[in-house]
Order: C-alpha cells, then structure tokens, then sequence
C-alpha cells in the first residue's frame, strides 16, 4: 500500500467516524442526522470495498480477526433472511404470527407469501444502521496501527467535547443542546442522557492515554498529573448526566485510567502511582463531590424506589416465549410489545424498547440472534483474556487493548438495562474498540510500551517493521 492510499484509507476512516460521533447521537425522531451517517458509511464501505489495495499486514492474519467477521457476516445474513419472502405453509407455522394472519385474512389474502419480519421497513431500517457499525470496523481493519491510534485520540476529543457540552447544558446554557426533543440538561451530544453517560465512561480511559501521549516536551510527571484532574472533571460530568447507569459503571472507567497512567507497572512505584490517582479521584467524589449541586441531584435518583423496567419486562419475557424461535424481526419491537402489553401498565407514553438489549435481540431475533449474541460476548471474553495476557507478559500494545476491553465491558453491562448499542454514535464506537482489540500485537506495540516502562520518551526507536504480528515475545525481550 503506499504513502499517499494509506493516507486516504486513514482519513475515511477518521471522516467516518467524526460524523458518526458528532450527529450520530440521536435516535428515530432526528431522521435527517441519521440519515446523514448512514449515507457517509456507504460511502466509506465503497470506498474500501471498491478501492485496489491490500490490508495492513498484521491487521487481519489472526484467528481472533476472522471469527469476528465471520459473526458479522452471520448477523447480516440473519437480518436479510427476515426480509425473504417465505411459502404460505411455512409462514402459517411460525409462532407469534395469528394476529397477522386475521389481518390477510380480513384482506382477502390469507394465502400470500410474506417475510419472517412483522415489519420488512423496520428490518430495512436495522439494516442500514447495521452498516454504519460494518463500516467503520471495516475502516479500522484497512488503517495501520499508527492511524488506529489517532481514531483513539479522535474518541477523546469527542469525549471532552461531550464533558463540557454535558457541563454547559446543566449550568443552563440550553441553547448548547443538540438534542432538545426531552428538555432535560446533561444530554451532551447525545438525546439520551445515559446514552451520554455511557460514552464518558467508555472513552474515559482514551482521554487519559492521549493526554499521556501529547507533547513529548512536557515532563510524564506533569503529564500524568493533568491527566488525573482531566479525569475527574469526566467524572463530574457522568454526575451531570443524571445517569445511574453511567455512575454506576464510573469506578471502571476511572480505574482503567488510572492503570494507563502507568502501564506496564506490576508493582513498584508505578503501580503505586496509579493507585494513589485512583484513591484520590475516589475520594474527590465521595468526599468533595456530593456538596455540589450537580452530584446531589445524581445521587438522589438512588432514592427511586420504583421502575418502570420491571413492571414491562414480564411482557418483554412473554413476547420472546410468543415468537421463539424465529423472533419477530428486527426493528420490531414497538408494535409486538403494544400488542402484548396489558391494560394495568399502560401509561400515556409507550415503550420505544426494552430496556435491556438482550431481551430485545431475543424478542426481535429468536434463536439464532441468541445463539451469534452469546458467540459474539464468547470472542470476547477469550479475545480480552489473551490480549490482556500478552500485554501483562510482553507490554504489547497495553493501552489500545485496555482501552478496547473496558470500552466494550461497560457497553456490554449497560446493555442489561438499556439500548446504548442502539445508537449509532456508541455502535460506531464498539466497532472500533473491537477492530483495535481483534488485531494480533506487533512488533511496533511492543517498542511503544517499552518506552513506557523505561520512562525515557527521548531514547532512539531501533527500525522495526511497524506492521509484522508478533509471533514471539522472546526475541523482543
């Protein structure tokens, strides 16, 4: 690949996932934003898919690379199977479909042929969304390490910019909110406020790497010392966002940040550093924070003792039973919830989602939605594990990797009870965090860490090839 396409392949990559952070944060009601990502990730995947080239040597030789586009390709392939057209003897036979068939039947047209999906524009709809996420993973496996790197950096700039945006709103600058359809501060860039809270979290430990890797002139010390009180500015502003969930999942991202304040430390003075920075944001926001009004108002959504999840998720429970195994189709879950839903919780408003993604991916997706969910969080978990091990073993590539798996672990444990994955901007994000995670190390990983444990930044790189996988980490020790 030369020069000139690999920087072309980094700069649609990095398009692509400006736009999706930026206007990607909405939901149904802002179709025009939507829209918008949706079409520069079309272009983005005709860019790549079209564009002569090789991938990055490195970027997709390992068995962890393939099983994860293998799961992607078997999700695709699940969504364009619920829009085939199935015989009338076979549509008649899948569960959950009587209610329809009244309606044919009252039409005059009890017999035609129709697809598993309850709503086909719905599924549509789940299909074009779906490619934005497709997209930018397949962006991120096309870039090299160096350009990866600066999708990260890019991530915690959008997460300053949702900090002070999520700051601004809850002092009253209202004018300042993108999404104004709720009138609730502390949304940032996003129309959900735990969608938003989710997203600080996630890129909190970005943050604190870019800060690390910035002006080489200025000493670690001062480095990691801004990085600390940058962090704790982020956590005031997951406070902002009146999110449980995010204050919840809070004590990860800071404890993440802190190890990347020193990576590659096991013990000594290094881990001590990174405990004392923990320690004490810890106490800044059990001691000092609960004064302020911003973190008294998070704290008192504790006190709620009632929730509207568990009076809908029996019904969610009974719906999943109703149409197993085929599932309903994806995008479906508004009306086959309203259509199940008793008359002793129905309310004014009416339930846009679950509230729990894998409830919802069960309901819409039967079995095999189960089946590629169970899969994906399966690669995960071993993916993280040698990874992570590598990392501890070899200081290969720690922070990208640590960032990845915590990223990936808070939006999995907020996927219980929310849809953070339901938006495109936090959707786009996972699929990077996971493109970054399924890369075998290099040999390039390996000499940026070294330096990190030496704590000389100023010391000559020896030539290395940036992109070879690291077979070995003998030879590098």
């Amino acid at each position: 690949m030369t020069q000139a396409g690999a920087r072309s392949d980094a700069i649609a990559a990095g398009g692509l996932l400006v736009v999706a952070l930026f206007l990607g944060g909405g939901n149904w009601l802002f179709p025009l934003q939507r829209m918008i990502v949706e079409i520069a990730a079309v272009l983005v995947l005709a860019w790549f898919c079209l564009r002569p080239g090789r991938m990055p040597q490195g970027n997709t030789t390992g068995i962890s690379t393939k099983v994860i586009i293998g799961l992607i390709v078997a999700t695709l392939l699940l969504l364009l199977v619920q829009l085939v057209p199935v015989s009338p003897s076979i549509w008649h036979s899948l569960p959950g479909r009587e209610h329809q068939l009244d309606v044919y039947t009252a039409a005059g047209a009890p017999d035609r042929w129709a697809p598993i999906s309850l709503n086909s524009s719905a599924t549509r709809d789940t299909i074009a969304f779906f490619l934005v996420p497709l997209s930018m993973f397949v962006a991120v496996l096309r870039i090299d390490r160096d350009a990866q790197r600066r999708l990260l950096m890019v991530i915690a700039a959008f997460c300053l910019l949702n900090g002070f945006l999520v700051m601004a709103q809850f002092q009253g600058f209202s004018w300042l909110t993108f999404y104004s359809t709720y009138g609730r501060p502390g949304t940032g860039l996003f129309a959900n406020k735990n969608h938003s809270a989710v997203f600080l979290v996630a890129a909190m430990p970005a943050v604190a790497w870019a800060i690390m890797e910035s002006r080489q002139t200025v000493a670690i010390t001062t480095r990691r010392w801004i990085a600390v009180g940058t962090i704790g500015f982020l956590s005031l502003a997951v406070f902002g966002c009146l999110s449980r969930a995010g204050l919840g999942l809070l004590p990860l991202g800071i404890a993440v940040s802190a190890v990347i304040l020193a990576p590659g430390a096991v013990g000594g003075r290094r881990t001590a550093v990174a405990f004392g920075c923990f320690v004490a944001l810890m106490l800044l926001l059990v001691v000092i924070l609960p004064k302020t009004d911003v973190v008294a108002r998070a704290l008192a959504r504790f006190d709620a003792t009632s929730d509207l999840r568990y009076q809908f998720w029996p019904v969610v429970k009974d719906g999943i039973r109703a149409y197993f195994p085929v599932g309903s189709g994806f995008g479906t879950f508004q009306p086959v919830f309203a259509a199940l839903e008793p008359l002793s919780i129905v309310k004014p408003t009416y339930v846009n989602h679950a509230h729990s993604d894998y409830l919802e991916i069960a309901l819409e997706g039967g079995l095999v939605a189960v089946i590629l969910m169970l899969a994906f969080i399966v690669w995960f978990a071993a993916t993280a594990i040698v990874r992570l091990r590598t990392c501890r073993r070899g200081q290969v590539g720690f922070a990208p990797v640590a960032i990845a798996v915590a990223g990936i672990t808070e939006l999995l444990l907020h996927s219980v009870l929310d849809y953070p994955l339901r938006t495109l901007a936090l959707a786009t994000l996972a699929s990077v965090y996971c493109a970054v995670l399924s890369n075998r190390p290099t040999a390039l990983d390996l000499q940026e860490l070294s330096r990190y444990r030496r704590g000389n930044r100023s010391r000559a790189r020896p030539e290395v090839d940036r992109n070879r996988p690291v077979e070995s980490l003998r030879e590098f020790r």
